[in-house]
């Protein structure tokens, strides 16, 4: 990472122009769709543009007062390393991609269990215990309270089509 004076900001900027660009595509492609179809979109979008921007001119306000004293050696940020950059910068587009492949299923607990590792967390148990209730918890609230089918990916598609599971 490049360093200065200042911090990581040229990374920091980088971020938000990659966070920015994806917040104006979501809102972007979702005006072709019907207003049902686009209100989630337009919502999550609108405030990812919002909450991008707002961390854009804090940064750009924080650069200016910044000093190369103020960071501390206890500091998370100071000891920041490649791959816990490339997990931070990788891990909501990896889910994304997972997510449309194989489902809510496999994604979650491939992040959940997955992400954490890669960032240094060490209490494992309690990470897949985590992994697994938040996990079990949400696949019954949604189908079974709220009504709501959980994707299951083309994958997943695929092989309940190939495998004849469902329900005709």
């Amino acid at each position: 990472m490049s360093t200065d004076s200042r911090g990581y900001w040229r990374e920091e900027f980088s971020l938000i122009a990659i966070l920015l660009a994806f917040f104006i595509g979501i809102v972007a492609l979702s005006y072709h769709l019907p207003f049902d179809a686009r209100l989630f979109p337009l919502v999550i979008g609108s405030a990812g543009i919002l909450l991008t921007l707002a961390i854009a001119i804090e940064q750009v306000r924080r650069r200016g007062a910044r000093d190369a004293a103020t960071m501390d050696d206890a500091d998370p940020a100071a000891k920041a390393d490649w791959p816990r950059y490339a997990t931070a910068l990788f891990a909501a587009p990896a889910f994304g991609l997972m997510f449309w492949l194989v489902g809510f299923v496999v994604a979650s607990l491939a992040a959940m269990l997955l992400v954490p590792v890669l960032m240094g967390y060490a209490n494992r148990r309690q990470l897949v215990v985590t992994a697994l209730l938040t996990v079990a918890i949400l696949a019954l609230i949604g189908p079974y309270l709220l009504n709501v089918d959980l994707p299951h990916g083309l994958a997943g598609d695929w092989l309940i089509d190939k495998l004849a599971l469902r329900a005709s």
